[in-house]
């Protein structure tokens, strides 16, 4: 019997009947390959559980270190327990959050295990750090484990922080400078500052204070200013002559216009078309401008392109080197009459004896006043007297001058009452007296 010969992949052998078969070796290597792919599949599947079971587990602690730390400021604040003074702390225990319904005996559970907690408040600088430890609660006990190294860098997103501080002291004396003189609403910032006050738009009007002065405050005082404008008509004697309306050209059937009426039409909108000549007429030019502000490149124009000599708005920053020059005009308007005479007077605010008859059409106004402290509006002159009226704000600045460290070395807490002779409250409440507080941290 032939039993074939040796191939690459299998050997040839002759069933009984003479028909020829391969038969197939087994490959180790695919199945070496197999196999460690499966062990690979196994070993993340593992990795990933874990991942997603101590994730559940974190999350879960996070919540219930989140809970206590709410609940615990929320109890030392209604209960009028926060620290004063910077490097100050005080501890909260699970205990009396419970006793007080803060919390609920759920809050500190985790998978079954009740445990208990004890929340720290430091004040520091301007805020609060709340840090917590939890004890007897299985894993939400165990994840933390050692104290870090000490840094002077805060972590606010630990929430298991041991905070130090110690103290050194400046002798400190406060001054003022003298006051800025007063400034129209308009040139007053809209924001409040952090001193709670709306200082200038341009600060460069603050006072100076020495190069080693520590700004406390920024002071703004109030007062109200006062403007008016007045108004002025013609009043005339004769009240039985026929007079037009005001009209630059003659109406039909008058013969003359009446000089002393003379008034003026509102100026029209600059336009790039020259207007009409007239004898009345007065016409004035300027230079516009098409403006614009650029969006993703692109050139946004105001009014479509539209020519303008003054900035549309804050929006169009730009406006193209091309330039048109612009026109606009007002007319010389007057009360057209025949051969009677009204007799009017020059413009003015009084109605007089002689003169008792008042044209309304002749309306005018007098400029608006500089500002003044005082109301000029009375009772004799409110019927033609118009008052606005504007807060004015002037400012001065509060500030220390401090001297050099006192100690050669900052102190514990402890170490520095004694030193001082009092309690650090006294200290920090002292105005001669600035501290020099210095932190060092710790986190698990």
């Amino acid at each position: 019997m032939i039993w074939g010969e040796y191939m690459i992949h299998g050997e040839r052998y002759v069933n009984e009947d003479g028909t020829p078969y391969v038969k197939k070796e087994i490959d180790k290597k695919k199945i070496m390959m197999i196999g460690a792919i499966i062990l690979i599949v196994i070993f993340l599947v593992l990795i990933i559980t874990n991942l997603v079971t101590k994730a559940k587990k974190n999350n879960a602690c996070d919540k219930m270190e989140n809970t206590l730390l709410d609940a615990a400021y929320k109890y030392a604040s209604e209960k009028k327990l926060l620290p004063s003074v910077g490097g100050e702390s005080i501890k909260v225990s699970s205990s009396d959050l419970l006793k007080e319904d803060y919390i609920t005996n759920s809050d500190l559970t985790y998978e079954e295990e009740v445990g208990s907690a004890t929340v720290t408040i430091t004040k520091y600088k301007e805020e609060y750090i709340k840090s917590v430890e939890i004890e007897n609660c299985g894993y939400c006990t165990s994840r933390y484990k050692d104290w870090g190294k000490e840094t002077d860098k805060y972590d606010e997103d630990k929430h298991v922080v041991d905070a130090q501080a110690t103290y050194n002291y400046y002798d400190r004396a406060t001054y003022y400078t003298k006051y800025t003189d007063y400034i129209e609403s308009s040139e007053v910032s809209t924001k409040k500052s952090k001193y709670g006050t709306y200082l200038p738009k341009n600060e460069d009007i603050l006072p100076e204070i020495p190069s080693t002065g520590v700004v406390v405050t920024i002071e703004q005082e109030q007062k109200t200013y006062y403007s008016y404008r007045d108004k002025k008509w013609r009043y005339y004697q004769n009240n039985n002559c026929a007079y037009s309306a005001f009209s630059s050209e003659q109406p039909a059937g008058y013969k003359e216009k009446d000089k002393r009426t003379v008034k003026y039409s509102d100026w029209s909108k600059w336009s790039i078309n020259y207007p009409d000549e007239k004898d009345y007429r007065h016409i004035e030019r300027t230079t516009g401008y098409r403006w614009y502000y650029k969006e993703g490149g692109e050139k946004i124009y105001y009014n479509s392109g539209e020519y303008t000599p003054e900035q549309p708005s804050p929006k169009y920053t730009e406006r193209e080197r091309k330039s048109v020059t612009m026109y606009r005009y007002r007319d010389e308007m007057w009360r057209w009459r025949n051969d009677c005479d009204r007799k009017y007077t020059s413009l003015t605010s009084r109605q007089t004896e002689r003169y008792p008859y008042r044209d309304e059409e002749t309306l005018e106004y007098t400029n608006w006043t500089s500002w003044r402290d005082e109301s000029t509006v009375t009772s004799e002159n409110s019927y033609y007297r118009e008052q606005r009226e504007d807060q004015h704000s002037r400012y001065r600045i509060k500030y220390d001058i401090y001297s050099l460290i006192k100690l050669d070395e900052s102190l514990s807490k402890e170490d520095f009452e004694k030193k001082m002779g009092r309690s650090l409250e006294e200290i920090a409440n002292d105005p001669t007296i600035a501290l020099e507080i210095t932190y060092t941290f710790r986190y698990k």
